[in-house]
């Protein structure tokens, strides 16, 4: 059970890392969408 509390911080640190990665693929979404409406206008 020591394994698990040593390694929780390192999860902890790829949560943040994945959770800013989600983050900037959904602005990229985003742009993505608005670029398309354009040129179907």
């Amino acid at each position: 059970m020591e394994v698990v509390g040593l390694l929780a911080p390192v999860a902890f640190v790829f949560a943040l890392s994945a959770i800013a990665q989600v983050n900037s693929l959904k602005k990229e979404v985003e742009q993505l969408k608005e670029e398309v409406n354009k040129l179907k206008e």
